[in-house]
């Protein structure tokens, strides 16, 4: 099922690799987590450590959550390691992916 998962590969702004993925509804996790919810999902890993084939995983969204408010505003993706942020101009260009990654 992975070739039904987009991904985008970025640099944030402190210089840290990022993959970004985007699980749709109703398709396993790359990590094999068993998700009990349908909605399609966002996740992130940071690409300097090989944990899995994409990265260390970081953090998981729902990809409402991110669309729903473009706020201008970056995300702190584990408030314990500051190098697992993204800024305003990384969510932009994340924002934008999912939009055209997402269009029916």
């Amino acid at each position: 099922m992975a070739e039904l998962m987009h991904r985008l590969d970025l640099v944030n702004y402190q210089g840290n690799p990022f993959r970004v993925i985007l699980v749709p509804a109703n398709v396993t996790c790359p990590n094999h987590v068993t998700l009990t919810d349908t909605r399609p999902l966002v996740e992130f890993y940071d690409r300097r450590f090989s944990h899995t084939p994409d990265g260390q995983f970081v953090s998981r969204y729902f990809l409402t959550t991110l669309l729903e408010n473009d706020s201008g505003y970056g995300l702190c993706l584990d408030g314990g390691v500051p190098a697992w942020s993204l800024g305003p101009g990384d969510m932009r260009l994340v924002r934008s992916w999912l939009s055209h990654n997402t269009k029916g």
